[in-house]
């Protein structure tokens, strides 16, 4: 019985009773297998969609079912994934990837059919899943109160998903064996891959049964396999082992291959990527092996870049490894790196959503006709991807100024591949009639770039070689594409128009030299390795990457010209005001822009209206900060109480950090600094004034009750409160002042403490408490009796916090 199986009638009935329902079970309880297929089996729902995040799982859990029915794939079971639809009139259960589910939704809102929708394996957090529950979440609001979501984790927090999305919980325990853990510490970081063939060699050497060795990638993977081939050949492991490579990018039979249980007597290991974490059964393993690394997409918000990093894996996709181990019997896993080094990792991944490019869930939203902010999203990108997303999709045409998707854009998510190259193809497509074979070079293009193939650092040098010598992945991609849009191969490629398909690819990634580096249109920083074969002042690139993110690795010659007349739309005049501090006066002048390049400019005659020296001021002090405006004490305090007032009543409060407000220059400062004619004026600018202007009455009401600026003490004096972001406020005042005070004021209705500093008469710190009753029953007395002998003429009783407030010596009280 599988463990799922406990939970069954518990989670129909939530699913009959609840528009969203959260299941929580580890791998092998059955999630993905017999409870999709009892569902239907029970006739408890006619239609289901389950998104699977890999299609490697998702073709073998539908072909498993299909088995299980005993049916071919396509009739009770089918499959929907990128160059692949297996589904008729009698499906009812569809596994569906690789954005399939957003697409359904975008052509069909309503879902017309179906009636529940399963997102399998959430914990990985994939941002085609979260976009694709975010829309069903409003499919749901809008459109189907009847359609039924259940989302399906192994190891993500289920309370916080069930909270969220305003579901019920159901957990389910696993079915797992015994696993035993052994560490090998690493010596030297940066050789740990030379550690993985005598590990693996080892495990098999003093274990029974299959390994499964996790690595971050196929070139890992590639290197790790000729080693193992090799002990083999030398005895150093059995000759009745076989050893497997699995990873995503795969033929069929190939992955078939590495899954299949193997033949009586005989052993294998598997080299496979997290591919493998879940939702895949491969028979007879026992052994894991795990390097502890992966391989994840970073996005580089200030140069629009995505580099593929090898990073640690977070402990819990090292406990999801561990467990492939224990499926069928006791296991073992062998983990590369001490205990303690494993203990200190973080405990989940960063969610894609939070570290990639979203131009592509920004178009989905647009064409959904509503924004990210809006979409019900378990994290929320931050405002400079958000920001980064628009400026790209604005030069790749996809969407309007105000954010409205074109037409243009609508064609490039029905492309399924990256928007660049999407845009690339469309438009490439146009421009054939005035440029014969842009077209096919651009086809070639997109695969040199999506087969992973050196590209050589002069792109035109790659194209030839392939063009000569096509490479086994360029040749498969190629093809691919080819058969796809309809086309055949060529011989020649018109490589005078590189530039042109560049740019409709990476339209903000055209660089112009600029002292010993580059400047992208996007506003970025770029350098160029000394031996980097092209030395033009324009450059359309490729690839970037290295330490600093800023290394170009490949590119190619920029015709300005050639891009100008091709691509008009890329280029305007700017009528640009700016003070000059050099010359200490404001300066007008029209510049021709390529993005953030100035390709050329001349001086503007005009006057400068006050809007336009508004605007420049806040270009100067969004570039050079706070420095040039006057924070005083006054400013800096209101600053924080802003920011705390949201910190404890964010519905009445918006977000009015330092931060934000630097950000944000334009909404509250812009309106004081028309009549501002020079630096010094700037500095003398009053910011409180616009600071308050923030609030209504209400809200400036309501911020002196909580966190006043002052507070009265017993004796009438109003002294400063001392604010701070992290930490408890706090109120410097003489001892005697703060008598009859029993116990400690509260700020923030009791949310903010207060720390109390209790000075002398001459003005010295004898004490800082945040709870004065403890104070006068305990350490005063030790005070008292020092202060008596040190200030006779000031009053020192017995009781404080029942005496007489005072700011005066005994005579003239």
């Amino acid at each position: 019985m599988l463990p799922i199986e406990s939970v069954y009638q518990t989670l129909v009935s939530r699913l009959s009773q609840h528009e969203r329902v959260v299941l929580q079970a580890p791998p092998g309880a059955g999630k993905s297998t017999w409870l999709p297929l009892q569902l239907i089996k029970d006739n408890h729902f006619k239609r289901i969609i389950m998104l699977e995040p890999r299609r490697l799982a998702a073709r073998n859990i539908a072909s498993f079912l299909a088995d299980c029915l005993d049916e071919p794939l396509g009739h009770t079971i089918g499959l929907r994934i990128r160059g692949e639809n297996f589904t008729s009139q009698h499906t009812r259960l569809e596994i569906v990837t690789e954005g399939m589910l957003t697409r359904m939704l975008q052509d069909d809102p309503e879902l017309d059919g179906v009636d529940l929708v399963i997102f399998d394996e959430f914990h990985e957090r994939s941002i085609q899943a979260e976009t694709a529950l975010a829309l069903s979440f409003e499919a749901q609001m809008a459109y189907r109160d009847d359609l039924k979501l259940l989302i399906m984790s192994a190891t993500l927090d289920g309370e916080r998903l069930s909270c969220h999305f305003d579901a019920p919980l159901v957990q389910s325990e696993g079915r797992q064996f015994p696993i035993a853990e052994h560490y090998t510490s690493v010596k030297n970081e940066a050789d740990w891959l030379a550690q993985i063939a005598p590990l693996t060699i080892q495990a098999m050497a003093g274990q029974s049964g299959s390994a499964l060795v996790f690595l971050p990638g196929v070139k890992e993977i590639k290197a790790i396999e000729s080693e193992l081939i090799a002990a083999k050949n030398t005895g150093s492991i059995a000759q009745d082992t076989a050893i497997y490579a699995l990873f995503g990018k795969q033929d069929k039979k190939t992955q078939q291959a590495a899954l299949k249980p193997c033949s009586e007597g005989q052993r294998k290991i598997v080299l496979t990527t997290n591919v493998a974490e879940t939702s895949l059964t491969i028979d007879g393993i026992r052994i894991v092996v795990d390097s502890g690394k992966e391989k994840i997409t970073q996005y580089n918000v200030k140069n629009g870049i995505s580099q593929l990093l090898t990073v640690n894996v977070a402990k819990s996709s090292a406990i999801q490894r561990a467990g492939r181990a224990g499926r069928i019997e006791a296991g073992v896993v062998y983990r590369l790196g001490s205990k303690e080094h494993f203990e200190r990792r973080a405990s989940h991944a960063i969610p894609e959503i939070l570290r990639s490019d979203i131009s592509q869930l920004v178009l989905e939203c647009a064409n959904w006709g509503t924004s990210i902010d809006d979409l019900v999203l378990l994290d929320k990108p931050s405002p400079k991807q958000i920001d980064a997303a628009n400026s790209l999709l604005l030069m790749l045409e996809a969407i309007t100024a105000d954010g409205k998707i074109t037409s243009l854009g609508q064609q490039m998510l029905s492309y399924g591949t990256e928007l660049r190259f999407a845009h690339m193809l469309i438009k490439a497509k146009q421009l054939e009639a005035d440029y014969t074979g842009i077209y096919h070079l651009a086809v070639y293009l997109v695969a040199l770039f999506t087969s992973q193939v050196n590209r050589s650092k002069d792109l035109a040098t790659g194209l030839n070689f392939q063009l000569k010598s096509p490479q086994p992945n360029f040749d498969k991609e190629l093809r691919l594409w080819l058969k796809r849009l309809k086309l055949t191969a060529v011989n020649h490629l018109p490589l005078e128009y590189l530039s042109i398909v560049m740019a409709l690819a990476f339209p903000d990634r055209i660089a112009q030299k600029r002292g010993n580096g580059l400047r992208l249109a996007n506003g970025a920083g770029a350098t160029l390795y000394d031996d980097f074969p092209i030395y033009d002042d324009l450059l359309c690139i490729g690839d970037m990457g290295g330490a600093t993110g800023q290394h170009v690795f490949n590119a190619c010659k920029c015709d300005l010209a050639q891009v100008e007349r091709a691509l008009p739309y890329l280029f305007e005049n700017k009528d640009v005001a700016q003070f000059d501090e050099n010359v200490g006066r404001f300066i007008a002048e029209t510049q021709y822009c390529l993005g953030q390049l100035i390709l050329s400019r001349k001086p503007s005659n005009k006057a400068l209206s006050g809007d336009e020296k508004a605007a420049a001021w806040c270009h100067i002090i969004a570039r050079k900060g706070w420095q040039l405006l006057d924070l005083t004490f006054d400013v800096e305090q209101y600053i924080v109480r802003l920011t705390l007032a949201h910190q404890f009543l964010p519905n009445a409060f918006p977000q009015l950090s330092k931060q934000h407000l630097f950000d944000h220059l334009d909404t509250w400062l812009l309106p004081y600094l028309n009549e501002v004619n020079s630096l010094a004026a700037l500095k003398k600018l009053d910011l409180l004034a616009p600071l308050k202007g923030l609030l209504d009455w209400q809200q400036q009401t309501l911020l002196d009750e909580l966190l006043p600026e002052r507070l009265v003490v017993p004796t009438g004096s109003k002294l400063k409160i001392h604010y701070q972001v992290d930490g408890p406020a706090k109120l410097s005042v003489k001892m005697q002042e703060m008598y009859g005070v029993a116990t400690t004021p509260k700020l923030a209705n009791g949310e903010l403490s207060l720390a109390i500093e209790l000075l002398s008469p001459a003005m010295r710190p004898l004490q800082i408490t945040q709870d004065l009753a403890g104070f006068w029953a305990s350490s005063y007395r030790e005070v008292q009796k020092e202060m008596k002998g040190r200030y006779p003429k000031h009053f020192w009783p017995d009781e404080p916090a029942n005496a007489k407030a005072t700011n005066k010596v005994k005579s003239r009280m």
